[in-house]
């Protein structure tokens, strides 16, 4: 077989290995997207350990994925896509940029984020079942400070 022929199979099969980022890199790309969005880098830095860890590769049973947890659909109205890194913190933070216009304020975006906006709009507050979320993540802001 011809080098070139080799070398062709194994970038084939490396361009689907994942590419793994460290928890220190995606806090950095958070850091940036939140700033480049006009967000507090600390809430979503906090919403980002509550949701996944910080784990790209994290999905849930409801169908959420990635850092951010957006629903893949959710992702594609948004014109990106929920199982790129990138994408997926810059729809998190996009996501919850828009909660926050919509509600004026961290606790109601972060309780929409959590329980949906029509859940928060319905009583115009924190759903008691959304509320340990919207406080632990509130919490463990002060830490990203």
């Amino acid at each position: 077989m011809k080098l070139k022929n080799v070398l062709f199979i194994i970038i084939c099969l490396f361009s689907f290995l994942p590419v793994w980022a460290s928890v220190e890199d995606i806090k950095q790309i958070i850091v940036k997207q939140a700033n480049s969005m006009g967000v507090d880098p600390a809430i979503m830095l906090s919403l980002a350990k509550a949701e996944s860890g910080f784990r790209q590769e994290a999905k849930a049973a409801c169908g959420t994925v990635g850092v951010f947890q957006l629903l893949p659909a959710t992702a594609k109205n948004m014109g990106l896509n929920a199982y790129d890194l990138n994408d997926n913190i810059k729809g998190g933070v996009m996501y919850y940029k828009s909660m926050y216009n919509m509600f004026g304020s961290a606790e109601l975006a972060l309780a929409a984020y959590n329980s949906g906006a029509g859940a928060v709009k319905k009583c115009n507050c924190v759903p008691s079942y959304s509320r340990h979320f919207v406080n632990k993540v509130i919490s463990d802001s002060k830490n990203f400070k």
